[in-house]
């Protein structure tokens, strides 16, 4: 999630913008509002209504970005959980890079790290970057691993170390500073989404209100507005800091009504809450729910 409107998303693809980076920025038109390294807020029970179903689009693509800032694994299907989505032990944001303070660290500051890939086998991470041997690193670590306190878009949260060959290896690439590895764990729970956002955000409508996808439903947030993070290109991990965000300020801007909302960031992409956990997978219909 951006500066704009903090959170770790997972991305549905919908179609393809026509602009290049639009299409990167975009990975989806769709996305889950997280909290952390990819806390979902979402209810047991609420009372059941009738309501009509149109289909409004299909999952072409479903990513998991395990590392934030770091490039995304692509899966066939997943599980919408309570802390985000889930395909196996692979979780989307439980992994994050930090500063020896417990900063976090994001392609703001670091724009190589988009240059980061994931690759995921017999339970382990495998991490490779231009000019890095590659690091392998385990799905789970061990509990006497230390406990960071970490500092995420105002949020204080807690991540597991991930060891001295992880930090030495984010440091050799990145060359700045000293960096940490962290995971989050799922006992680890962050502040909800819903606690985040002002009531005038919570209350925020759209056309896309409520949707259903597989046996997962959402409901809209608010809008996604873009931060500086989009004029990072994915292919070469340089920041232009203009485009695209120029050119989605020419016609993405929100109505004026909503300035207090959004301020002067572009619109692209949705944030939506989890009202009933389930299972979704690429070719499964997007249903709006119509009351």
């Amino acid at each position: 999630m951006g500066v704009a409107a903090s959170s770790v998303l997972a991305r549905f693809m919908l179609h393809r913008p026509a602009h290049p980076r639009l299409a990167w920025l975009g990975v989806a038109a769709v996305g889950l509002a997280a909290v952390a390294l990819g806390t979902i807020v979402w209810r047991h029970a609420r009372p059941r209504r009738r309501r009509r179903l149109q289909q409004v689009g299909t999952v072409a693509q479903l990513w998991i970005f395990p590392i934030k800032s770091c490039k995304g694994v692509a899966v066939s299907e997943a599980e919408c959980t309570a802390l985000g989505l889930r395909s196996g032990h692979l979780r989307d944001r439980f992994w994050l890079v930090i500063k020896e303070d417990g900063h976090m660290v994001t392609a703001r500051q670091e724009p190589r790290l988009v240059l980061v890939s994931i690759t995921y086998e017999d339970d382990h991470l495998i991490l490779r970057a231009p000019g890095m041997d590659q690091l392998v690193l385990p799905s789970k670590l061990p509990s006497s691993n230390i406990l960071h306190d970490c500092r995420i878009f105002g949020l204080d949260i807690k991540g597991r170390d991930c060891g001295n060959e992880a930090a030495q290896w984010f440091t050799n690439y990145l060359k700045s500073e000293a960096f940490r590895l962290v995971q989050f764990e799922k006992n680890m729970n962050g502040r909800p989404s819903r606690k985040l956002f002002s009531n005038s955000v919570q209350n925020y409508q759209d056309t896309w209100d409520e949707i259903l996808i597989g046996n997962t439903e959402m409901k809209k947030v608010l809008a996604c507005p873009r931060c500086i993070l989009t004029t990072v290109d994915p292919d070469t991990g340089v920041i232009d800091r203009k485009e695209p965000l120029e050119t989605l300020k020419s016609y993405r801007l929100c109505d004026p009504s909503e300035q207090k909302i959004y301020k002067s960031s572009p619109l692209f992409g949705i944030y939506y809450s989890v009202e009933r956990i389930g299972s979704l997978k690429v070719g499964d219909p997007v249903y709006q729910m119509v009351q």
